[in-house]
This record gives structure tokens, sequence and C-alpha cells, in this order.
């Protein structure tokens, strides 16, 4: 999503650039082959990698170092500068390592190294990994550690358990480029079903946790189904907070949290004139911008400061296409936003006023809980991470 080959920046790194001009623990932005690059000195080792990051495309020239490996600014991804590897999340990918030479003074750098082989696979129950994991979430958490568990070698059975009806997704796309319309289906999930049969993961949506027994080693589905595991992950993320007002169940009314929801928003926004989004968080903030992007008018309702510290007084959320904000403070402000949302929903005649309207309020958290006896509830969702 970033457009790279129109001008590429700083020096010609295949020509060569004097060995002084490479600060320790200076990221130096150029290119090499015709592809962005960037050049970064470690004691006496230079390393010359891809210069953006493989999650959203941040500029790594201006991310942190950390021994030998370099953050991005935007989302703290992590790569290694030997070996390109993404060693943290929210990146999959690795970025590119090329090879570096010294000659009179002066710093070539080469052709792209092929990455290294992936570990070797280790007989399923070898060392401290159970033979079966049951991961319970659906999102990039839950798909990253399945992910991982594979590239460090673990052949025992993988079962991922996702309420949602999709594979794991980008979730930020889903208030921002997708919703917005600027994003295609393929930009979603994070990794194709074909890759899921090939690294063995199983992966089983509409799969609602309801409970965990800790003494018998189960997960038991909505529906009574369970399953065993020798070891468990919950990484079931967090829940949109739901309204507890007249109007809120209304067909219009929206909450945001899967792919589904959001092409739920993206149809109600072909023909919608208005929208409401309930609360100024940044995940509010993205969907109004977004469906203004998409013509539609907003107005943004919440009883926080988020936006006045972020924006002094803003007259708009984006520019050129305003979007109205109600910021409530003061005494009394919980039951008048309390009767603002209301009246927003409804009129006085109980019929809808928006044509949509989708909250913005923060997530709490989807937790399991342990019961008397090693037995819980995995608090109502089974998915992953909103974001």
């Amino acid at each position: 999503m970033t457009d790279q080959t129109t001008q590429l920046p700083g020096p010609d790194f295949v020509a060569g650039v004097a060995l002084s001009t490479v600060a320790d623990g200076v990221p130096l932005l150029g290119h090499a082959h015709g592809e962005p690059v960037i050049l970064v000195r470690r004691g006496d080792d230079l390393f010359a990698v891809g210069a953006f990051c493989t999650h959203y495309g941040g500029p790594l020239a201006e991310g942190l170092l950390v021994d030998e490996t370099i953050r991005c600014p935007w989302h703290h991804a992590c790569f290694s500068l030997r070996t390109g590897e993404a060693l943290r999340a929210p990146a999959l990918n690795p970025i590119a390592c090329r090879r570096v030479e010294q000659r009179d003074g002066t710093v070539h750098v080469g052709d792209v190294i092929p990455p290294e082989p992936a570990p070797s696979v280790r007989p399923a129950g070898d060392g401290a990994l159970s033979a079966s994991i049951v991961i319970v979430g659906g999102g990039a958490a839950g798909h990253a550690a399945a992910e991982m568990l594979r590239h460090e070698g673990h052949a025992g059975t993988i079962t991922m358990l996702s309420a949602d009806d999709s594979l794991p997704c980008d979730r930020p796309n889903l208030s921002k480029n997708y919703l917005a319309g600027s994003a295609p289906e393929d930009w979603i999930p994070l990794r194709s079903a074909e890759f899921y049969r090939e690294q063995r993961i199983d992966v089983k949506l509409n799969a609602l946790v309801v409970d965990i027994d800790t003494v018998a080693r189960q997960v038991q589905l909505e529906g009574g189904r369970r399953l065993d595991y020798g070891a468990l992950l919950l990484a079931t993320g967090a829940e949109p907070v739901r309204l507890a007002i007249p109007g809120a169940d209304l067909p219009h009314v929206h909450y945001l949290r899967t792919w589904s929801d959001s092409r739920a928003l993206v149809g109600a926004a072909k023909t919608a004139r208005r929208a409401v989004v309930i609360g100024a968080s940044f995940i509010g903030l993205e969907v109004a911008a977004s469906l203004r992007a998409r013509h539609v008018d907003v107005q943004v309702v919440d009883s926080r400061s988020l936006v006045q510290r972020l924006i002094p007084n803003p007259p708009r959320i984006t520019k050129p296409q305003p979007a109205s904000i109600n910021t409530l403070r003061g005494h009394g402000r919980a039951e008048r936003e309390r009767s603002l949302i209301q009246s927003l929903l409804l009129t006085t005649t109980g019929r809808p006023r928006p044509a949509t309207s989708t909250t913005g309020i923060p997530a709490g958290p989807s937790l399991a809980r342990p019961r008397r006896g090693g037995r819980g509830r995995a608090g109502g969702s089974g998915r992953g991470s909103p974001r």
C-alpha cells in the first residue's frame, strides 16, 4: 500500500557510499537495485534491509534500533537486521536483507540474501510444548501464535477456535481503508485458507467457546461439543461495549468488530445519507472519516475530551470533509449523554432518525474466567483482538 517506485530516495548504495557517512545506530535511507533500502551500522557490522515495514509500510528509517533489531515507528513491529525475520507482531512477513561489502572505505550493497530455511520440525510433545494446542480466539494474536508455533518447529496439532465467520483478518482496515472503500477484499485476510491447510492449523469458524474445564482439559463449544487440549492459549481479545438504552437494538444500530460488521456498515453506507458515531475513540473517529469518504453526513457524540487532547478546538475531523462533533462535559454529563444518544436513535414516535449509526465506545476485555471445580466460561467471545 505504499508507492515506492515513483522516486527512489537517498544515495545509490550499489554505487557505494563512504563508510564515514554511515553513523553507528542511525539508519541511512537510500536505494539498491531499484528498491528503497536502509543501511545500518552496529559496531563493526553493517546491515542493509528493506526500508518499509511489511505490516502497513511504515518508514523503518525513522524506526528504533535495539541491538541487532529495528522497530517500526508506526505499530512497533520488530525485525532482525541480520535475517530480516519478523520477530514481533503485528508484522508477519520478513523484510529483505541484502549483501554488504566494504571496498577502500566505501560501502556497497548487493543482491538480496535468500531467506534462511525454516527450523526443523520437532516431534510432537518434544520439549515444553504439548502435542495438542488449542487457541481460543481467531484474531491477530491467535493467528500470530499459531504461525509462530509452526515457524519454531512445533509438529503437534494446532486448533484455533474463532467465533467469527471469517478467517483471521486485518482488523485495523475494517474501520479505515476497507470501510472507506479504498481497500479490496483480498487485503483483509491475514493469510489464505490454503496457508492454514499447508501449515496444518485447524481453524474452526463460528466456534464460540462457552466453557473451559481445566481439570479434564477440555473446552466446550456452543452447542455442546467438547474438544480436548494438551495446552490452552486464550487470545480472546475484546468486545465492544453494548448500549443499554431504548433504540440500541434497532436494525440500523451497528457495532464494529468483525469483518461481517464492517461489511454491514459498507452496505448501509451505500444508501445512508446521515450517520451518528457514538464515541470519539480512535476507532470511532476512523469510522467517521471513512463514512465521510463515502459522502455520508456524520455526527460524532462523545462525553470525553479525546478530540480536544488530540486537536484543540477541532472544526472538523478530516479535510475537506467535515463532520460535526458533540462533546459533553461537566455536571450531569452522563445523563445528558444518554439523553442525547437516545434522541439521536429515536424520534418521539419511535421511528429511527439516522439512516445508520455505529459505536466507537472503547472495548472491554473478553476473558475466560475460571469457576470452582476448575471450570470457566469464555466471556461470550472466543474471538481475537478487535484490532
